[in-house]
């Protein structure tokens, strides 16, 4: 039996608050800007603002690319500095 259209929504909702406070959480857990963490995943900076707003839910490929960039942020640490350093670029490789 299929569940009830509000029942997806509050679901749909509820997913879409996680994956907005995933981001944040890593982006400022990283000391990253928006149009930095943009750039090594390849989105425009407006749509992170959307994700950590919940307005949209990301595509599955930018999520992949996301929990790709934490992971490798978990083992190696975060690439430093403003400008696309040597270290930024090996990372925009990856992904």
């Amino acid at each position: 039996m299929a569940r009830p259209k509000r029942e997806l929504d509050a679901d749909l909702e509820k997913e879409m608050q996680r994956t907005a406070a995933e981001f944040k959480r890593f982006r400022d857990k990283n000391k990253l800007s928006q149009k930095f963490l943009s750039e090594i995943i390849g989105v425009s900076r407006r749509t992170i603002q959307s994700i950590e707003s919940a307005g949209i839910i990301p595509q599955a490929a930018t999520m992949q690319k996301f929990r790709d960039l934490r992971a490798k942020y978990e083992s190696e640490g975060k690439p430093t500095g403003k400008r696309k350093s040597k270290k930024t670029k090996e990372y925009e490789g990856e992904f």
